[in-house]
């Protein structure tokens, strides 16, 4: 499945709970603010955005491909505040290059419930990002500074907690490379930076 087909399947859901949720949400009696604890599994296609040009075994790419991404995350909220602790996988790379990063985020959120069974929210939060890259003969791990900002929307479906998300990541753990066809030995610097877009499926307590 491409990465089109991919962002197509969440829209596609995010819709579909957006049409269900509240026919489903007036035969419960559990609002927003009984279960105000969850855990959810987020997963989506991450769009890097960089343009790392690289030459390497006579292979030259300017942008990382499209890869995905998949989280963990637990948070709780008082009122229309909350606090989301998240830690997951993401990876992209080429043919040459296998690029992959661990990013562990504490993230700030503030939501707008709507009728009990659905709250719009934006995002923001930084962390770290424990990242490897491997190819061209090596390989090296670094911890680096990662941040994301966002928005996305929740949707309440008694205890189960649906919804979709669309994030922007700013990753730069310093890796770079001096491939060897090139005369002038110029280093490139390797950044992650990209979008996400993730649906996810959790529970409220």
């Amino acid at each position: 499945m491409n990465s089109k087909s991919v962002a197509a399947v969440l829209a596609a859901l995010a819709v579909g709970t957006a049409l269900l949720a509240p026919s489903v949400a007036s035969a419960q009696t559990v609002t927003t603010e009984e279960h105000n604890t969850y855990f959810a599994i987020k997963f989506g296609p991450y769009f890097p955005s960089e343009t790392n040009g690289l030459s390497a075994i006579g292979n030259t790419f300017e942008k990382w491909p499209t890869k995905y991404e998949v989280d963990g995350a637990i948070g709780a909220y008082w009122g229309i505040f909350g606090l989301q602790l998240s830690a997951g996988y993401l990876t992209t790379g080429s043919n040459d290059v296998d690029f992959k990063t661990w990013p562990v985020l504490a993230i700030a959120r503030v939501r707008l419930p709507i009728g009990g069974f659905m709250a719009p929210y934006g995002e923001g939060g930084a962390g770290v990002g424990i990242s490897s890259v491997s190819g061209l003969g090596s390989s090296e791990t670094k911890v680096g500074f990662a941040a994301i900002a966002g928005a996305g929307v929740d949707f309440y479906v008694g205890q189960l907690l649906l919804g979709a998300e669309l994030k922007y990541l700013w990753l730069d753990p310093g890796f770079s490379s001096t491939t060897a066809n090139d005369p002038q030995g110029v280093v490139n610097a390797f950044k992650f930076n990209g979008i996400t877009v993730q649906g996810y499926v959790g529970v409220r307590f």
